[in-house]
């Protein structure tokens, strides 16, 4: 059974549309080794859980702009190339 500070921790997350950044294993490591014990740390760790998922998707979606940015610029290189040879 899962103590009552998990729950709340899963309700957070839940409520921020969140659930999915922590699996049915973490959660099972988080009351196994009595990571969350009350609801302050409940509200710390769902903050914590947030920071990261956003920097992750942040760093992702960077990583995603550049690449299609150097992407664009081979296509423009590629169109003034043929441009400036009267194609």
């Amino acid at each position: 059974m899962t103590s009552e500070p998990v729950t709340y921790l899963k309700n957070i997350l839940s409520y921020q549309n969140l659930d999915g950044l922590i699996t049915a294993d973490g959660y099972d490591m988080i009351e196994k080794e009595k990571i969350v014990t009350n609801h302050n740390q409940a509200k710390v760790l769902a903050r914590l859980v947030k920071e990261v998922g956003t920097a992750n998707y942040n760093g992702g979606y960077a990583n995603g702009r550049a690449e299609q940015a150097f992407e664009d610029g081979k296509k423009m290189a590629e169109f003034m190339k043929g441009a400036s040879q009267g194609e």
